[in-house]
């Protein structure tokens, strides 16, 4: 088993955090599964709406999906963006059929995922933000499967 690699950069405005989620939703491949863990407000949406502009999604239309769990975006790639926050059990987990939609080619990017890891199947990258103040985040990414790999090392130092 290879070791995860490990990648850190750091934001100073909303702006840098959505330039990294662009950079990241340009070297997205289909049947990727990204996980982000962090605090309310540490920019998990942020970072998501950069993705999700980046695979051709409407940015105004990649909102949290709290309430609704869970929502598909379309572009280049079909993109799922879960939160995970009010998931109880995993149940509601195999209710959405990720393992199926990863199979199909989606891309499925999980707010709180470490609250339902168990659950999911085999992340490729974890993304751990913390809100180090008010404007700079700490990105810390975690590549874990050869996928994940890959896209991290795509990354740029800086952005």
């Amino acid at each position: 088993m290879n070791e995860p690699l490990k990648k850190t950069l750091v934001s100073n405005s909303l702006d840098q955090t959505s330039a990294i989620g662009v950079a990241i939703g340009q070297a997205l491949q289909p049947s990727t599964l990204i996980g982000l863990v962090g605090s309310l407000g540490a920019g998990k949406t942020n970072l998501t709406q950069g993705i999700g502009e980046a695979i051709g999604a409407l940015r105004t239309d990649v909102v949290s999906p709290t309430f609704t769990i869970c929502v598909p975006h379309h572009g280049r790639i079909k993109m799922l963006h879960l939160d995970a926050y009010r998931i109880k059990d995993g149940s509601e987990v195999d209710e959405l059929a990720l393992d199926e939609e990863l199979e199909e080619g989606a891309a499925v990017v999980v707010e709180w995922a470490d609250l339902i890891e168990r659950y999911l199947p085999e992340i490729d990258v974890m993304i751990m933000i913390e809100a180090v103040s008010e404007t700079q985040r700490q990105l810390e990414f975690e590549g874990r499967t050869e996928a994940g790999r890959q896209l991290i090392q795509t990354l740029p130092v800086m952005v």
